[in-house]
């Protein structure tokens, strides 16, 4: 295990979530919440066409997803950014540049995160939005800005590995080996060509619901 992922794995400051624990739920047999559920995240977009094809996917089952946007991909594309939230999924935060956020200054994080806030309020997003470090990379300065501004950093239990495994049935099988109740799996909709990940959807989706498992937005999740 490398120190990023060592480093993914825990967090000095701030509310930092990988994984919802549902086993309360699954030992209680009054419970009315089903405890195999996931939460499915897309990083980097809007990116169309792919991110369009995504909710397309998504429309198809009636799952609701959550988007990690970039700050700069919302303003090249607000009419797919409008089109996610119109939607029903839920908007995260990934940052204005998606650059990596270790030895930056506080007040370039802030920036960052701030840019992208104002960008999705002008969308309509209404709610508390969450926030994702560009590539999992946050350090010390990252999680004090962001426990600061009162957001959950939101990571994950489960990589698909989309972004440098492009056969379907890989990712999908990368992400049922590891995946298990109140998992946050990440995908990705943007940063290139996602007809893998827009394949590999569908079979993921029929697969895990065989295996008994519903889908929350990282907030439903959460709560």
């Amino acid at each position: 295990m490398d120190i990023w992922t060592k480093l993914r794995r825990f967090e000095f400051l701030g509310e930092f979530v990988r994984r919802v624990d549902t086993d309360e739920a699954d030992q209680n047999p009054e419970a009315d919440q089903n405890p195999r559920v996931v939460a499915l995240t897309f990083d980097d977009g809007p990116n169309p066409p792919y991110t369009n094809q995504i909710l397309d996917v998504l429309d198809r089952y009636r799952i609701k997803a959550t988007f990690f946007v970039v700050g700069r991909n919302v303003e090249r594309h607000p009419e797919t950014a409008r089109l996610v939230l119109s939607k029903g999924h839920e908007l995260g935060n990934h940052s204005y540049s998606h650059t990596r956020m270790i030895f930056k200054s506080p007040a370039f994080v802030r920036s960052e995160v701030e840019r992208t806030d104002r960008l999705l309020r002008g969308l309509g997003v209404t709610r508390e939005t969450h926030f994702r470090p560009p590539y999992g990379r946050k350090m010390l300065i990252l999680p004090y800005i962001i426990a600061r501004m009162h957001k959950k950093n939101i990571m994950w239990d489960v990589d698909s590995t989309d972004y440098e495994v492009f056969d379907p049935e890989t990712i999908v099988k990368r992400v049922l080996r590891c995946v298990r109740p109140g998992s946050i799996i990440l995908l990705h909709d943007g940063e290139g060509d996602r007809s893998h990940t827009v394949t590999a959807i569908g079979m993921l989706i029929e697969d895990l619901r065989k295996e008994g498992y519903e889908f929350r937005t990282v907030s439903e999740l959460i709560s």
